[in-house]
């Protein structure tokens, strides 16, 4: 008896959903695929949007990944531009403006979204968030001379310096009191700072904004210490995972607001699977769960779905936090913890300073976090030590072995002084 074709609902379209719709119809030529996305677009590369888009180092057509006759030859069956109102289990049924799709396996890849505080002025015109392609085009095509940005996460960051390279004047405002406060400690950010500014970008930390000033369009940002005249506001507050569809339906959302999800990525209703920003990840060093909002989490847990809702199962081992920025050529790259997310541990902290600057995090002998400016090529190694929860003494093994090193010369570039620290 031929077996029935299973029909397979994704909703999403960034790369958690499309490393799902890829692997399986790369195992299963025959199910029956169907993607929604509420954006029009095919699949896109966020990543490029602070970065290079809105600086104009590269035109629209190259931030896109796919183009719509791709999904047609993953006959991949695709209804972009429309919204998802509802979700009924009981019949296993995507309810549409424009219509319902039945599903047999339904994975939920509905991402983040920005972060929009509730402050007086905020609906003004001229103030933005940076997280989709429409946001990159308004900013883009906005007209000013001044910017402040708010926020001094990565995106923040990134677009400070894009609006830089465009001749913008931009302000950095940040509510704590060092930049790029989730990845790195105080005394990386400092470095990292140091570089912004030298660039002739002022950055203010320490100060909250309060207010947006103006009639329609907004030409002022009041803080708690000062009122600074601007053009355009990019608010980069953070993201949070896009959970409002599921957790309507009933699908259960963990304490820190994302999804929660089994190792086979399963939610708690029987075959509705979620994966990417919107979901809530294993911290693979601590155990803990965490938001983890990077784009290669989003893919491997993709994946991960896409294998168990075609009945190949897979277990999600968790991720860890592996991210990098780029301050004018000076890169920078933070693995697994930092000292915000060890409050209250006993923590050896080992600095190597030279032209560039490397710093590691170790507990009970672990190391569990480090921190890179300048030379951060050749992680490898490092993210492999930190993932299997390697000792300094163990590292020092490998280095002073030299039939071990040569087979991994990559640890004497990382670790040169680790034998001058145990």
């Amino acid at each position: 008896m031929k077996r029935q074709k299973l029909h397979i609902v994704i909703i999403g379209n960034g790369v958690a959903g499309n490393s799902a719709a890829s692997i399986i119809r790369q195992t299963d030529k025959e199910a029956a695929i169907t993607m929604i996305s509420h954006e029009p677009f095919p699949e896109y590369s966020a990543c490029v949007l602070s970065k290079k888009y809105i600086s104009g180092e590269m035109k629209r057509g190259e931030v896109f990944l796919k183009t719509f006759q791709d999904y047609s030859k993953e006959n991949v069956t695709i209804l972009f531009g429309q919204k998802v109102i509802k979700l009924d289990f009981l019949k296993k049924e995507v309810i549409l403006e424009t219509g319902i799709k039945g599903y047999d396996k339904l994975i939920i890849a509905t991402g983040g979204r920005s972060l929009v505080p509730k402050i007086p002025g905020i609906d003004k015109e001229g103030i933005f968030t940076l997280k989709s392609l429409e946001d990159a085009e308004r900013i883009s095509n906005y007209s000013g001379r001044k910017a402040v940005v708010i926020g001094a996460g990565p995106i923040g960051v990134e677009a400070i310096i894009s609006l830089k390279k465009r001749g913008w004047d931009v302000i950095l405002v940040e509510l704590l009191d060092y930049v790029l406060p989730t990845l790195f400690d105080n005394e990386v950010s400092s470095i990292l700072r140091k570089r912004i500014e030298d660039y002739g970008i002022e950055v203010l930390t320490g100060e909250r904004a309060v207010g947006f000033i103006g009639d329609g369009r907004v030409c002022a940002v009041s803080t708690e210490r000062r009122e600074i005249k601007c053009g355009m506001v990019i608010l980069s507050l953070g993201i949070r995972p896009n959970v409002a569809l599921a957790q309507e339906a009933g699908i259960k959302i963990g304490s820190l607001g994302g999804i929660k999800i089994n190792d086979h990525l399963m939610t708690n209703v029987e075959d509705v699977y979620a994966c990417g920003d919107c979901v809530e990840s294993r911290n693979i060093i601590s155990g803990e769960n965490i938001l983890c909002l990077l784009w290669y989490n989003a893919k491997i847990q993709g994946e991960i779905a896409g294998y168990n809702a075609i009945g190949i199962g897979k277990n999600y081992q968790g991720t860890m936090n592996i991210s990098s920025v780029e301050i004018f050529e000076t890169y920078a790259v933070s693995i697994g913890h930092n000292m915000s997310s060890l409050k209250g541990i006993n923590v050896k902290v080992i600095e190597r300073k030279s032209n560039w600057y490397h710093r590691l995090l170790v507990v009970d002998g672990i190391i569990v976090g480090a921190q890179l400016v300048g030379r951060t090529s050749d992680i490898g190694p490092l993210v492999n030590a930190i993932r299997r929860k390697d000792t300094l003494e163990g590292l020092h093994r490998v280095i002073g072995d030299g039939n071990l090193l040569s087979k991994n010369p990559l640890c004497y570039k990382l670790f040169p002084y680790i034998g001058q620290l145990v």
